[in-house]
């Protein structure tokens, strides 16, 4: 089929490379330039494990092309597309609702199709609130013109978005219309040949899904959180009673995993949103909240560690921080508790040595004046980020953290110190090597 996608961000990325992978002819569109003519030369404006290589291949072999918003060729891609899928952002509003003002320029945008218009297929892979379907359907009935609107919700998780789409758990398509229904069993029908993995419903329930399975998985992260805060205050160890839980298969072992709290683009922008829109139908949504702000109060837990291991005296003090994106595979800094941190770290006085895999980049422009200031220096090998330095900090489970040459790290951090705030090392194991450990919800 010929495809459009408007969106060149995370969702629309790995939505044209992913539909390229079939044999679908894909035209990308994106208002960024620079991001256009980066996809042209080979790269790839975020980083996400595969997605480079799936890029490539699609655009190496001719059903993946890349086009300005204000091209001469974009208004005959339009034209000529069996179905156009909305991927733009819809970031997070001051107050907490989604901001669409992304989508509603997208729409803008296809009005240049005219009465081509008309029956054109229109899918919205945006997270957006429930009813955004029917204020954009009415938009374009306002300018005398009637696609057709459905709601399809992306479910990929950061760091492994690309076997998301190849591979789903499930496709959600929110649609009563019996031909948008027959095209997209059609199009998705190559990542599904095991089972039928597609599931139709309304348009509004579609909607409302993908910020229900977001705000549940959220959910568990701060239960599981809140738990090891009452582990450490009663002398329990929460990797026992993790254990204990996850024998249950009703509770299951996935998003179980104490630490310092959830980031990144979608649970904490969606758990506001779905706050704001139950504010908005005169409802209070009580165990969203709590899971808020339980997330909220976690992010502090390991400035407390910190700050309480040296009797609130930071100042002067260096700290190794090992990982910076807010989870393993990505290089996204957006609510990342390392944020919250080395804020809060600078503040005090304190200096850090920082190392990660993918995400240096991000924070040498998030914390450009912190560099400059030479209260916070980068380096590529963890080990050098943890020589001259009091204690270390570990925020992000990356795989390269998991087992560290323990005896040379003795040897370059003074005080023999490591917080660990995704509680991936073993106490005895930090303790034969004369390390004092403390884990989230550990003894």
């Amino acid at each position: 089929m010929e495809v459009l996608v408007l969106g060149a961000g995370y969702v629309g990325l790995v939505q044209a490379a992913g539909l390229a992978s079939a044999g679908n002819d894909v035209n990308l569109i994106d208002i960024s330039k620079e991001k256009i003519e980066l996809l042209e030369a080979g790269g790839c404006p975020i980083f996400e494990p595969g997605l480079k290589e799936l890029l490539s291949i699609g655009h190496g072999k001719g059903y993946l092309k890349f086009y300005h918003s204000e091209g001469a060729e974009f208004l005959e891609k339009m034209l000529n597309a069996d179905i156009c899928f909305i991927a733009v952002g819809t970031p997070q509003g001051s107050d907490g609702h989604a901001d669409l003002k992304y989508l509603y320029s997208a729409a803008e945008m296809l009005l240049k199709l005219g009465s081509k218009l008309n029956n054109k297929l229109l899918v919205i892979k945006s997270t957006v609130p429930v009813g955004t379907g029917d204020k954009i359907e009415e938009f374009f009935r306002s300018k005398g013109f009637s696609p057709k609107i459905v709601s399809n919700p992306e479910f990929l998780k950061q760091g492994a978005a690309v076997q998301d789409f190849l591979k789903p758990e499930r496709v959600i398509v929110g649609t009563d219309d019996e031909e948008a229904k027959k095209i997209l069993h059609f199009l998705y029908k190559p990542f599904m040949m095991k089972r039928e993995r597609l599931v139709f419903m309304s348009r509004k329930s579609a909607e409302l899904v993908k910020y229900a399975c977001n705000a549940f998985l959220a959910t568990k992260i701060s239960f599981i959180n809140e738990i090891s805060r009452l582990s450490e205050l009663v002398g329990a160890d929460i990797q026992e009673i993790r254990e204990g839980m996850i024998s249950d298969s009703r509770i299951g072992d996935q998003f179980l995993f104490p630490g310092i709290g959830y980031g990144g683009s979608c649970l904490p922008k969606d758990t506001q949103a779905l706050m704001a829109q139950g504010k908005a139908a005169g409802i209070s949504m009580g165990i969203v909240e709590a899971t808020d702000r339980v997330n909220q109060y976690q992010k502090n837990w390991m400035l407390e560690k910190i700050s309480k291991y040296f009797k609130g005296e930071l100042s002067g003090r260096t700290i190794t921080v090992w990982g910076l994106s807010f989870k393993p595979n990505t290089d996204d800094l957006r609510d990342a508790p390392s944020v919250y941190l080395l804020k809060d770290l600078f503040k005090a006085g304190a200096k850090v040595h920082a190392h990660d895999p993918a995400a240096m980049d991000n924070i040498r422009v998030l914390f450009k004046s912190e560099i400059d200031k030479g209260s916070l220096k980068l380096f590529d090998n963890p080990y050098e980020a943890a020589a001259h330095s009091n204690v270390l900090a570990v925020l992000t489970e990356w795989q390269e953290y998991r087992t560290p040459n323990l005896k040379k790290l003795a040897k370059l951090l003074s005080d023999h110190t490591i917080f660990d705030g995704r509680d991936i090392y073993e106490n005895a194991m930090l303790k034969k090597f004369g390390f004092t450990h403390y884990g989230v919800g550990m003894v």
